[in-house]
């Protein structure tokens, strides 16, 4: 079991905040589930980079910090679904701006990324995905 070692401080918003995104998929399973993918299996098929196993813990973690919901109906096979609750839909405006701003500055930053001599290969993503589905609505 994970025992933290630095103590979290929680006096300051962005630490916060930066304790609820912490993960390298929250931003991305927030916004899916925003956009009405429920469901961990198309999730997963949005995000194919993730595994199942690090997408259900921060899942897991979304849903212990209060930001969505898990739904699981007695049925077999087992059927699960996700859903923001009110205070994670209002972290949407967050990742919007996130989302903006990377958008933004696109070339500067794919630029920067690129020349860092750590990064031995670049991918693309499922933005364009999210880019051409429905516009995010509170349900």
């Amino acid at each position: 079991m994970y025992e933290r070692k630095i103590p979290l401080t929680i006096d300051c918003g962005l630490h916060l905040t930066r304790e609820v995104l912490n993960g390298k998929w929250k931003p991305a399973l927030l916004n899916a589930i925003s956009m009405d993918i429920k469901r961990p299996s198309e999730i997963l098929r949005l995000l194919p980079e993730a595994t199942r196993r690090v997408l259900n813990v921060q899942l897991k973690e979304l849903e212990e910090h209060g930001m969505v919901t898990k739904k699981v109906y007695p049925e077999l096979p087992l059927k699960v679904e996700y859903s923001l609750t009110e205070i994670g839909w209002s972290l949407m405006h967050v990742i919007d701006a996130m989302n903006q701003w990377g958008d933004s500055n696109r070339s500067f930053l794919e630029n920067t990324i690129k020349q860092d001599p750590k990064i031995k290969q670049i991918s693309k993503s499922a933005c364009l995905s999210y880019q051409s589905m429905a516009p995010k609505e509170k349900k």
